[in-house]
């Protein structure tokens, strides 16, 4: 196992060697392959995000995919039967190269070519990645396409609110500086109005308290309503008391 769904990864990884199952909520969703990177978390658009990201999915190891003689050569002839996963029994070897995120954005922030160069070849990867996931429907990895969409899309957000939920802990001045790279991601990830508040909603934000940089306390203001209540009520009965004491001693 190299990362579990929800858990907080500092890490930014590129596969070298084997290949790598993403998955959703225990579904296949994409396979990451020799010169794929891992957990780029918006690099490519030009966020530079320090720290942990909450990871969107899980990416374990698994068996090498690959088709019994001669029977890719006949699934590449019917392409509607793509229900079918085959699996060797061969080891599937993988080795990752790792960097510590945030040590990588300092030394990106401090080079501009090698921030350049990085971000080239994170488009292209973008690219290899779409490719791989049609790729897998020709081949028969998966199983079933309307939930296999449904879990690609609901990692996507995901994906995107993490990256939020990172960019919420800054201050308010230097998320306002990241909205030109936020509005490139969502672009080139088609994330519309919609899902933009979505993935605001699982950071436990508005999309009118992320336009002006501060959570409302509403929580604390109603706190405060209920202890002025009690207290009102705590002394009317202190009064009560009292009045009912004093007659008492008059009598």
């Amino acid at each position: 196992v190299v990362m579990i769904q929800g858990t907080a990864n500092p890490k930014v990884r590129i596969v070298i060697e084997g290949e790598l199952e993403v998955l959703r909520d225990g579904t296949l969703t994409y396979v990451l392959e020799k010169g794929n990177f891992v957990s780029e978390s918006g690099l490519h658009a030009g966020l530079l995000l320090s720290g942990s990201m909450e990871a969107c999915g899980s990416i374990v190891v698994g068996p090498p995919f690959d088709y019994p003689s001669g029977e890719k050569k006949q699934q590449q002839n019917n392409h509607h039967d793509n229900n079918v996963q085959k699996k060797s029994s061969r080891r599937n070897k993988v080795r990752v190269l790792t960097w510590d995120r945030t040590e990588l954005v300092q030394l990106l922030e401090a080079d501009k070519g090698l921030r350049n160069s990085l971000k080239a070849a994170l488009s292209w990867d973008i690219v290899r990645k779409l490719k791989t996931q049609r790729h897998m429907l020709v081949e028969g990895r998966v199983k079933d396409p309307t939930s296999w969409t449904k879990k690609r899309e609901d990692q996507g957000i995901s994906r995107y609110a993490a990256i939020l939920q990172n960019m919420l802990r800054l201050p308010p001045e230097e998320v306002q500086a990241m909205s030109q790279e936020l509005n490139k991601y969502r672009l080139i990830h088609h994330i519309d109005d919609a899902d933009h508040e979505r993935a605001l909603a699982k950071c436990g934000w508005t999309k009118e308290e992320f336009r002006l940089g501060r959570q409302e306390k509403q929580d604390e203001f109603e706190e405060d309503d209920d202890m002025d209540e009690f207290e009102s009520v705590r002394w009317r009965k202190v009064r009560r008391f009292s009045s009912k004491v004093v007659r008492t001693l008059l009598q």
